[in-house]
């Protein structure tokens, strides 16, 4: 067997073995799947990673759809959900926020812009209620997160 033929061998089964890894396993090993690629076909679950923002990321749950170039995961929250389950989202072990992520109301995110500390949270919501946003905490203060004087 050839270098090549055994490198698409290797990788055949890198992918196999990454498809049986839990959420939370994948998260820690996010390079070990497929890189997002335009014009290719996705079903509810797929993975795959990102290389501009380094993350993870899931198709929606009835969301399968073929991937175009202005598509990204990071910009089409609606479809794509990051996988980061390494931080509780306690004060101590904030969740790196990032664009089109999926933030849940009554836990703390660290936002990559300013360094801060924010909560997740908004008159009317209850704790562990779900939202997607485009946006970073520090843009939203006092709409769905408040800042944690540190």
């Amino acid at each position: 067997m050839d270098i090549l033929s055994h490198a698409i061998s290797f990788r055949r089964n890198v992918e196999y073995a990454a498809n049986k890894l839990t959420d939370s396993e994948a998260a820690e090993r996010r390079t070990m799947f497929k890189p997002w690629k335009a014009n290719e076909r996705v079903c509810s679950g797929d993975r795959r990673y990102f290389p501009p923002t380094d993350k993870l990321y899931k198709v929606r749950d009835g969301k399968g759809h073929t991937t175009q170039a202005n598509w990204t995961p990071d910009v089409m929250a609606d479809s794509w959900e990051i996988i980061d389950v390494s931080h509780r989202g306690t004060q101590d072990d904030p969740i790196p926020a990032a664009r089109g992520m999926e933030y849940t109301y009554g836990l703390y995110y660290s936002d990559p812009e300013d360094g801060n500390l924010y909560i997740c949270q908004r008159t009317g919501e209850s704790k562990g209620g779900k939202i997607n946003l485009q946006y970073l905490p520090h843009e939203l203060i006092g709409q769905y997160f408040a800042e944690v004087a540190e």
